[in-house]
């Protein structure tokens, strides 16, 4: 806990929305679902994310990032953002670069490729666990979450220690 004079850290977990169907209920991508096993795989990361006292959640609005957000049950605000679907690193920071720094832990629900790269390119080599690094390194599937911190503002976001990764 930080003490009087000590920043507190900021946590950003990233979480790729868990397994969907190949099709939708159209033709378009954005309306694709969860399949049963991604309906469990997002209540088993509901439940690991049960006690990180998430404040906010940014989601992307395709059905199948609605539907995870939806079954982790985490009471924080839901932010469903078009621009977060299919958003690629930059529009990903620049979504987070507008949250106020009085919040301090924040999800994004979201896709790949955009999810596994901002994870690879804040990730301070440094400082960060190398067991985490080497998990999503080459392989990143639905229902992988990552959780990383840093002490500078959301505007400032641009290295974090990658603290935790875990595969759906």
């Amino acid at each position: 806990m930080a003490t009087r004079g000590e920043p507190k850290a900021h946590r950003l977990y990233l979480l790729r929305h868990a397994e969907a169907a190949h099709t939708g209920a159209d033709w378009r991508d954005i309306t694709r679902e969860l399949t049963p096993k991604g309906r469990r795989q997002a209540r088993e990361v509901g439940e690991i994310l049960a006690h990180q006292r998430i404040e906010l959640v940014l989601c992307s609005s395709a059905t199948r990032a609605r539907q995870t957000a939806e079954l982790l049950r985490l009471q924080a605000p839901v932010r469903y953002l078009d621009r977060l679907y299919n958003a690629g690193t930059r529009q990903l920071l620049a979504e987070l670069s507008g949250i106020e720094d009085r919040v301090h832990t924040v999800l994004v629900v979201g896709h790949a490729p955009g999810i596994p790269a901002l994870a690879e390119n804040i990730a301070d080599r440094q400082h960060s666990s190398a067991d985490a690094l080497a998990l999503i390194r080459y392989n990143f599937p639905p229902a992988t979450l990552v959780g990383l911190e840093f002490f500078d503002g959301w505007s400032a976001l641009a290295e974090a220690r990658l603290f935790t990764a875990r595969h759906g």
